[in-house]
């Protein structure tokens, strides 16, 4: 059962979130698309003219042969791009498996792309991931429960239990009101966001009901 208090904040089993919280997140094992899938939804929405798309996604960087050595940010929409993780790096930084990650080149890079907007009504997050590697930044996972307060819509990726292991920040997001999780497989990707391009484009590309309401009071 929910709870909803005076400011609008609504508590279930995940975090407090507001009553217009709308993000759609996707889920999956490494390798199932999902940083794929979260780019063609955003670049989607990016086509609608009365949308901004701001965030930052992860990408996978190869060696010369053609092995991965680690992971980048790419901030969106100006595709900035700095460090998240590689193999071996400096003995200070924390691991992930066998990747060594930058937390202060992330939140230097990918944090700002999260903050407040001056017109909320109009802006799409994007946040991929939140994952185990990003989780090692305090401020990037109270960012996140801040955006879940804001009433933010987001549209992202959300790390899924790899071998019975779960992270239980990544459950409670999940279990957070106003947050739908959708699980990708390889042969699911396409027609999850072929699906998800349509209900998003729709919901979101229409007038905000707010900025509606605030326009009839002028």
């Amino acid at each position: 059962m929910h709870r909803t208090d005076l400011a609008g904040v609504t508590s279930a089993a995940g975090f407090p979130s507001h009553s217009r919280t709308d993000w759609v997140l996707c889920t999956g094992q490494p390798g199932s698309g999902k940083t794929t899938a979260v780019l063609a939804l955003a670049k989607e929405l990016q086509r609608c003219h009365n949308l901004r798309v701001r965030g930052f996604v992860t990408e996978e960087v190869l060696g010369p042969d053609g092995c991965r050595v680690g992971f980048d940010v790419v901030t969106l929409p100006d595709a900035k791009r700095g460090v998240l993780s590689r193999k071996g790096g400096p003995p200070g930084q924390p691991k992930t498996g066998q990747y060594s990650v930058d937390v202060v080149a992330f939140e230097q890079l990918a944090l700002p792309t999260l903050a407040a907007d001056d017109d909320p009504s109009s802006v799409v997050y994007v946040l991929d991931e939140i994952g185990r590697m990003e989780l090692h930044s305090a401020a990037f996972a109270e960012l996140v429960e801040s955006l879940l307060g804001r009433g933010a819509r987001l549209l992202g990726a959300i790390t899924a239990p790899i071998y019975g292991h779960r992270v239980p920040f990544c459950d409670r997001v999940s279990a957070s009101a106003g947050v739908v999780v959708h699980k990708l497989t390889t042969k699911l990707r396409d027609g999850v966001v072929e699906q998800l391009k349509q209900d998003l484009v729709q919901r979101w590309s229409e007038p905000d009901a707010r900025s509606a309401e605030t326009s009839r009071k002028r």
